[in-house]
């Protein structure tokens, strides 16, 4: 959308020039079923993403790289 303004001040880059948003909260929790394995995951709005998107994660990966979230 051409319309929105980006503060481009306020992005953090890292040294090798990529953007890696930062998860804002946990909003559900889910368990995927595949043959004879049970995965946990969550759904994770991220900080600077459009309203009501979010995305579902590993569980385990949030825990480990985001522990305050949980």
């Amino acid at each position: 959308d051409s319309s929105v303004m980006v503060d481009l001040e306020a992005i953090e880059l890292e040294p090798n020039m990529t953007f890696q948003p930062q998860p804002a909260r946990v909003v559900d929790r889910d368990v995927r079923n595949l043959r004879n394995r049970s995965i946990p995951v969550v759904k994770v709005i991220w900080e600077g993403s459009p309203e009501g998107e979010a995305t579902w994660e590993l569980e385990s990966e949030m825990l480990e790289h985001y522990p305050h979230l949980f």
